[in-house]
């Protein structure tokens, strides 16, 4: 290359034009190779049009953790809560596309990509449809009535062996969230990251019947019940629950006259104390496989990368409805996944005593279910 330079700046003028036109092709850039911001870009326009109506059952079950049956149904009570007309984008695109977010870790620009939407209007449509799944909470997160309350009774009480009167189990557990902006030390907890707490009742099929959502992980769960109107609910003058029901909890909880908790284990409870925990634990573990089912269908919530707390706890509630609603549809069991410690007890027992706690009348209860408890144990 240096000799044909010097041959061109001392030799031929001929030559000059030549070695002008190698210096602009080597100032090019080659013309073939494409940036790779840009072929990450490129969208699938045809996911939602094409692939989708082509998938089997199984497989749009696998990716939309619904039948194509109980999808219709979900798009129909969406459709009656929907007011913004998108000639654009189609209402069950929307939905669909809310249900894959929601259901995998993948990045916006990616499912964005996949469903051929810009970032911008992916984040608009997701939000659109969470608040959306929010309006419709009351239909599929509520207080079951005496009836359904009996039936669940009947059914923990066959479980486990004896313990009469539950109607629900009660625990909370944390959903990681990206570091808040504000007050950020209140939602570091004692795991060690950042996290809103999500406390929920649910009955013996893992239906949440109250959902208590946006508390700071570092709030311990006690305070964050006595903080709910489940709490309130319980403990008025004209209870929720007659004297003879009850949810259970862990040890965490206080002892109430319509809450159940185990004893506190110090290495030498009495044998009769000892059935009742062991029996109180395997029911009360439903709200744990419950939390599981939910984080193994909806992904998303084992991380969500947002810092702001009220943001998260729409996208929390939205999941909590999109689980009831399946469920209750008949998609999904208890037993569907692996699902067993898979929300672990992360509570940690307040600096109190738990004599403090107690009142009389749920003391006496607590008694007498021990009592038949181990009856039904001889």
């Amino acid at each position: 290359m240096e000799n044909f330079i010097e041959e061109a700046l001392f030799g031929d003028d001929e030559i000059i034009p030549a070695v002008i036109n190698e210096v602009i092709d080597l100032a090019q850039p080659p013309q073939n190779i494409i940036p790779e911001e840009r072929q990450q870009v490129t969208r699938n326009e045809q996911y939602y049009e094409y692939t989708i109506p082509r998938y089997t059952n199984d497989a749009f079950r696998e990716h939309f953790r619904m039948s194509r049956v109980t999808f219709e149904r979900l798009f129909n009570c969406i459709r009656a809560v929907h007011h913004i007309e998108d000639r654009l984008v189609p209402l069950e695109k929307k939905l669909l596309f809310t249900v894959w977010v929601i259901s995998k870790p993948e990045s916006f620009l990616a499912a964005g990509d996949r469903f051929g939407l810009a970032k911008s209007s992916a984040h608009k449509i997701f939000y659109q449809i969470v608040d959306e799944l929010g309006q419709i909470t009351n239909q599929y997160i509520r207080w079951p009535n005496m009836q359904k309350i009996q039936q669940t009774a009947n059914v923990f009480e066959l479980r486990s062996r004896g313990i009469p009167g539950v109607v629900g189990a009660i625990d909370g557990c944390h959903i990681p969230i990206k570091q808040p902006v504000r007050n950020a030390n209140d939602f570091y907890n004692r795991k060690g990251f950042h996290s809103i707490i999500l406390q929920g009742v649910c009955d013996e099929n893992g239906v949440f019947i109250d959902v208590n959502i946006g508390r700071p992980g570092r709030m311990h769960d006690a305070r964050v019940f006595r903080l709910s109107e489940i709490y309130e609910y319980l403990t008025r003058e004209n209870s929720i629950l007659p004297a003879n029901l009850h949810l259970i909890a862990d040890s965490a909880y206080p002892l109430l006259l319509n809450l159940m908790k185990p004893f506190q284990d110090n290495g030498h409870l009495p044998e009769e104390h000892v059935v009742y925990n062991t029996k109180l634990s395997s029911i009360r573990s439903t709200i744990e496989r419950a939390f599981g089912l939910l984080k193994c269908k909806f992904r998303r919530l084992k991380y969500l990368d947002v810092n702001n707390s009220q943001i998260a706890s729409r996208i929390v509630l939205a999941a909590c409805v999109l689980h009831n609603f399946i469920l209750l549809q008949g998609n999904a069991a208890l037993d569907e996944y692996d699902i067993v410690n898979a929300a672990p007890n992360e509570n940690m027992i307040e600096g109190v005593h738990e004599n403090d706690l107690l009142v009389n009348d749920a003391s006496n209860k607590r008694r007498e279910i021990v009592q038949i408890c181990n009856r039904e144990n001889n």
